[in-house]
C-alpha cells in the first residue's frame, strides 16, 4: 500500500509535467509553422529545428521516467504475486508431508491465489492509469476552477431607441494585469461625441489600443469608469455591448474559412446575411475587385489567420467584416 501511495504520487506528478512539455512543444511548432514567413525571411530554419528538438528531447526524458517507474511499480507488483504463489506451494508442501492437506485441497488453493494475483494485477493497472489521468488532467481542471472576472451574459441590454452612441471615459488609469508597475492611464478624461470621427494620434506604447480594449471591456479600468449614453459599461451585457462595436485591429486575424464568412463573422446573425450583404461590405472596405480577381471569388478559403492573403487584404477584408 506504501509502494502504491508513493508510485501514484510520483506518477501524477511526471504526468503533469509530462502534459506541460507537450504543451509547449505543440505550442512551439504551431506557433513556427504559423509564421513560417517570418522564419524563412530570417533564415531561422535550423535555429527553429534546434529549438523543437530541445523541447521534444523534454517530453521524450519525461516520457522514459514515467515508463521507468510504470515497469519498476508492475515488476513489484508481479513478484509480490509470484511470491505468494511459492509461499503457498512451499506452505502446502509441508502440510501434505504431515498429511494435513490433500493434493486437492492444495490445487483449490493455488487456484484461489492464481486468480486472487491476477485481480490484484488489474488493480495495479487500474490504480495506474487513474493516477496517470489525473496527472494529465491537472491542467484541464486548473482552467475549469478559473472564474472569469465579470459575467459574460449578464447585465443591461439598452433598448436601440436608447442607444445614440456618446462615449465618455471619466477619471480613467488602467495597468495591464501583467504589467501593474506601468501604467498606461492616470486619470483619463476622453468625450467621444455621438455620430463623430475622432482620431487618438500617440506614439507606440501610448494607449491607443489600450482604448479599444477597456471599450470592448476586454479589461476593467483600475479606477475610474467608462459610459455609453450614461450608462457605465460595468452595468451592461458584454456580449450585447460587443456585437453593437466594430473593430478593426492592427493585425487583423482571419479564420480558416471562405472570404464570404469571414466578412458575415461580423454580423449580428451571420447565417442571415445575404450575398449581397457581403458585397456591398467589400465593395464599401474596398476590396470587392481584388477577392472577385480570385477563381473562386468570394468562396476563396483564406488559410489559417489569412496566411494566403496579402497584409493589405486582410486588412480590407476585417474592415468588410467590421462593416
Amino acid at each position: 500500500a506504501a509502494l502504491a501511495v508513493v508510485y501514484g504520487r510520483y506518477l501524477r506528478s511526471v504526468s503533469k509535467r509530462t502534459q506541460d512539455a507537450l504543451a509547449q512543444a505543440t505550442q512551439l511548432a504551431e506557433e513556427r509553422i504559423s509564421n513560417i514567413r517570418t522564419v524563412r525571411a530570417f533564415g531561422k530554419e535550423l535555429s527553429e529545428v534546434d529549438s523543437y528538438t530541445r523541447k521534444a528531447d523534454r517530453v521524450l526524458s519525461l516520457a522514459k521516467q514515467e515508463a521507468v517507474m510504470r515497469a519498476g511499480f508492475f515488476g513489484v507488483t508481479g513478484l509480490s504475486g509470484n511470491l505468494m504463489i511459492l509461499s503457498v506451494l512451499y506452505k502446502g508442501g509441508l502440510l501434505m508431508a504431515s498429511q494435513h492437506m490433500t493434493v486437492g485441497e492444495l490445487s483449490s488453493f493455488l487456484m484461489y491465489t492464481f486468480w486472487v494475483g491476477i485481480s490484484i494485477a488489474g488493480l495495479s493497472s487500474f490504480y495506474s492509469e487513474l493516477m496517470k489521468g489525473f496527472g494529465a488532467g491537472a491542467r484541464l481542471w486548473e482552467l475549469l476552477d478559473r472564474k472569469p472576472e465579470f459575467p459574460l451574459n449578464e447585465g443591461q441590454v439598452l433598448h436601440p431607441d436608447q442607444l445614440k452612441g456618446q462615449l465618455q471615459f471619466c477619471d480613467v488609469s488602467f495597468s495591464y494585469p501583467a504589467r501593474k508597475e506601468a501604467a498606461i492611464f492616470q486619470e483619463l478624461n476622453l468625450s467621444v461625441p455621438a455620430g463623430s470621427i475622432m482620431a487618438v494620434v500617440g506614439p507606440s506604447g501610448s494607449g491607443k489600443s489600450s482604448i479599444v480594449s477597456l471599450l470592448l471591456r476586454l479589461y476593467d479600468p483600475d479606477a475610474g469608469f467608462i459610459t455609453i449614453d450614461g450608462h457605465d459599461i460595468r452595468d451592461l451585457n458584454p456580449y450585447w455591448l460587443r456585437s453593437h462595436i466594430g473593430t478593426v485591429s492592427q493585425e487583423p486575424v482571419l479564420f480558416s474559412c471562405s472570404i464570404r464568412e469571414n466578412i458575415a463573422y461580423g454580423a449580428l446573425d451571420p447565417d442571415a446575411v445575404t450575398s449581397e450583404d457581403v458585397y456591398r461590405a467589400a465593395r464599401v472596405a474596398n476590396a470587392f475587385d481584388f477577392i472577385q480577381a480570385f477563381p473562386k471569388g468570394f468562396d476563396t478559403v483564406v488559410g489559417e489567420k489569412g496566411v494566403l492573403l496579402s497584409g493589405g487584404q486582410k486588412q480590407r477584408i476585417a474592415i468588410a467584416r467590421a462593416l
